[in-house]
């Protein structure tokens, strides 16, 4: 299972930036329905960790805010790069197109 940008061989050429583009570019080329699952497993996976932070209340909630604001990209980006791969060649010759 491929948890980053950087595991993926047909990126390893791409600058981060670059990578980052190729995945937003795949993510737009998902299927409504496919959109649709990706946003309900995120939002599976982060309700746990925001229902938590109903239990903190003043200066005790900051701490726990800058945590799971660090939280969020490193939980979802996984999920992301998953569902990305469908139509990772598709978002790559796209990018490359764009690149001429």
């Amino acid at each position: 299972m491929i948890f980053r940008l950087s595991q993926i061989p047909e990126l390893s050429s791409l600058s981060l930036r670059e990578k980052q583009q190729v995945k937003a570019i795949s993510l737009s080329l998902l299927s409504a329905k496919s959109k649709v699952i990706l946003a309900i497993c995120k939002l599976a996976l982060l309700t746990p960790l925001f229902m938590a932070l109903a239990y903190f209340e003043g200066w005790s909630l900051l701490p726990v805010l800058l945590v799971a604001g660090l939280a969020y990209p490193l939980l979802t980006a996984p999920i992301e790069v998953q569902f990305a791969l469908k139509n990772l060649d598709q978002a790559l010759s796209q990018f490359k197109q764009s690149q001429k």
